[in-house]
């Protein structure tokens, strides 16, 4: 009579911490990719809302010179040159002191230019 071979069994639990292991390892790589906003710059608080930053976000300084991920742009054509022409989405990054009217100018600029979709990043006061 022949033994019956008993089959080996991989636990669940392995596959499972190989899955956490490649998850974490893909968030830490994704937060080292996009580079940090211009370090000159204070973004404007808000007291109840969550802040979402984006590498794409258009930085605007306090005297309204633009840059984008750290390079100075010339203009606001510059900035709109990068963006999705199908459906440009604008992310703007004013800095705290930049007066109301400047960054006013600059929506309406963009606005006339066909960006349909623009959000103004800020940052989270803590309570």
């Amino acid at each position: 009579m022949k033994r019956a071979r008993k089959s080996s069994k991989l636990e669940p639990t392995t596959a499972l911490i190989n899955i956490v292991f490649l998850i974490l390892i893909f968030f830490m790589v994704a937060g080292t990719l996009s580079g940090p906003p211009d370090p000159s710059l204070e973004f404007v608080q808000t007291s109840s809302l969550e802040c979402c930053t984006s590498p794409d976000a258009l930085s605007i300084s306090q005297s309204g010179a633009l840059s984008l991920a750290g390079e100075r742009l010339p203009s606001i054509d510059a900035y709109l040159s990068t963006l999705d022409q199908t459906s440009p989405i604008a992310r703007l990054a004013p800095d705290r002191d930049l007066p109301a009217h400047k960054l006013i100018l600059i929506i309406q600029n963009l606005q006339t230019h066909g960006v349909q979709n623009i959000t103004i990043v800020t940052e989270t006061m803590s309570s």
